[in-house]
């Protein structure tokens, strides 16, 4: 067949027309839903700040979520890092660099079009506002970070702007997982050229309105850089607690709800016909943490002992409202890398029996009552008492005692208590985030509070910071860790978290991912 010039260029009308059908379709109907109401939505908790330097709590992470970006993004359906504002990246060698290239055509909310120097000055920004033990240790590994917050220098001298749309980072050491810290907020990128308490972001949504402690509304960001939401704005709401938010959602005031009392789990899931519920595995668990170094806790045989003397089906059943998943080792489920052939710690009185005769616990006339330690509240204070029935059937003796939020977070983090709640969420998506921070002894007095030290997991870690060619060979090295440190036991590993939030049924695409965070762009109202 001969195609002649003539046939290209009709060919070419039609592919044109054809396009610009499809086109004016899907322009038509995302502003059909656009022009629609704002999505109302229920956060429970407050909000100080929405400024990804400072955001601190998972209210505050939502609603920056709208706003700001990181270079790479996490896909929860794909369990793997997604392109954002960098469209590329890799590291070197010898895994102590990695480059990101820039996306060339993102603009910031103020107009302005983001540059590498833009992601450089950011990130310093968060470095320089942040006094979080947390935050610190997520840039510790670049080179010259450490100088930038003792103040011997004006910047960090590891991050390289090499032209106006790559940027190199080099580390002080070997660290895999340092391309997955990018996606906590402290590295979310603001422009930083234009001083303001909120700064502009380059998210499909701008700022309209913040109050701290009330709430939030954003509006359509017209010249994002990916594909246009439905949803032509969204309101946040905060609420003192779940019961506040709930009655709202019911008076037909919120269109989604983050949270739902646990108590009403059950009865609002026989009702589905105003609402569904979405129920999340979390990158989180609820433990009871041991300070290793302290007499009774330094006996590996008590430890273990403990895990083996809970029933966590019953705890979650009984006091979580049905709410979680029995936590029988230290990645949740919702971690890549989750180990499911993994034995772990279930309820099994033979094996507690054995173990405490292997201690010198009952060896005194009155054996120690452990003293397990929690912040005041009134969901923590049942999971303790539900703890001490359990621990009491094997005869070890617990006393629950209750500190303010403010002497508890500052005993924990000098290490002052030897039995106490600890809930971890990651900080990014992977095992690193809770086998590193936790458990490898130089983090121990930072983020690491039982003062575990294995000097085997200490080595495996680190082989698995320095692995970058083979993703599957770093998994292995993080699941021989895990099962290292969890036949070590520093922890009573109780639950893996999940989150039920409440949904109007006609909101379609809302999802939360294993970090609580929502995809916002495929949110949009069922049309009618």
């Amino acid at each position: 067949m001969v195609i002649t010039q003539k046939r290209l260029a009709i060919a070419g009308l039609v592919i044109a027309a054809g396009f610009l059908v499809l086109w004016g379709i899907y322009t038509a109907a995302v502003h059909t839903t656009a022009e629609s109401r704002p999505f109302q939505f229920g956060l429970v908790g407050q909000a100080e700040s929405v400024d990804p330097a400072r955001v601190g709590n998972n209210v505050e992470k939502l609603m920056a979520s709208t706003m700001y970006e990181p270079l790479v993004r996490w896909d929860d359906q794909t369990q793997s890092l997604k392109p954002c504002l960098a469209n590329n990246w890799g590291y070197a060698k010898d895994a102590k660099s990695i480059i990101f290239a820039l996306e060339g055509d993102v603009k910031f909310h103020s107009g302005r079009r983001l540059s590498a120097l833009d992601v450089k000055m950011s990130w310093e920004r968060s470095l320089k506002s942040s006094e979080s033990p947390v935050t610190r240790s997520l840039f510790s590994t670049i080179a010259g970070a450490q100088e930038l917050i003792n103040g011997s220098a004006k910047e960090i001298s590891g991050i390289k702007v090499l032209d106006a749309y790559t940027i190199q980072v080099n580390l002080t050491e070997p660290d895999s997982a340092f391309v997955y810290k990018v996606t906590h907020p402290a590295f979310w990128v603001v422009d930083t050229r234009d001083v303001i308490e909120i700064p502009p972001g380059t998210g499909p949504y701008r700022l309209d309105r913040f109050e701290a402690k009330q709430g939030l509304t954003v509006k359509v960001f017209k010249n994002y850089h990916g594909l246009r939401p439905a949803i032509a704005a969204i309101r946040f709401t905060c609420y003192q607690d779940e019961n506040q938010g709930l009655n709202a959602f019911k008076a037909g005031q919120l269109d989604a709800l983050d949270s739902v009392p646990r108590s009403e789990v059950s009865a609002l899931q026989a009702d589905t016909s105003r609402h569904r519920l979405v129920k999340t595995p979390l990158m989180g668990f609820y433990a009871y943490a041991m300070n290793v170094n302290k007499a009774p806790y330094n006996q590996l045989s008590l430890r273990r002992a403990m895990n083996y003397c809970i029933d966590r089906e019953l705890l979650i059943k009984n006091v979580m409202g049905g709410v979680g998943q029995p936590a029988k080792g230290i990645l949740p489920m919702a971690v890549p890398g989750y180990n499911r052939a993994l034995q772990g710690y279930n309820l099994n009185t033979e094996k507690a029996i054995e173990l405490l005769a292997d201690t010198d616990y009952f060896k005194s006339v009155n054996p120690p009552v452990l003293e397990a330690t929690y912040n005041t509240d009134q969901g923590h204070a049942r999971v303790a008492l539900a703890l001490k029935t359990q621990l009491e059937t094997m005869q070890i003796a617990v006393r629950p005692t209750s500190l303010s939020w403010e002497e508890y977070e500052k005993k924990m983090t000098s290490m002052q208590l030897d039995f106490f709640r600890l809930g971890w969420d990651a900080d990014y998506p992977d095992a690193d985030a809770f086998l590193y921070p936790l458990f490898h002894s130089s983090q121990i007095g930072f983020t690491n509070l039982t003062g575990y030290r294995n000097a085997q997991a200490d080595r495996i870690l680190e082989a698995a910071r320095a692995e970058t060619q083979s993703n599957t060979e770093r998994i292995k090295l993080l699941r021989r860790a895990e099962q290292i440190i969890l036949d070590d036991a520093p922890m009573l590993w109780l639950v893996q978290k999940e989150v039920v939030s409440l949904i109007r049924p006609d909101v379609q695409g809302f999802k939360r991912d294993g970090l609580g965070l929502v995809n916002w762009l495929n949110l949009r109202f069922q049309e009618p």
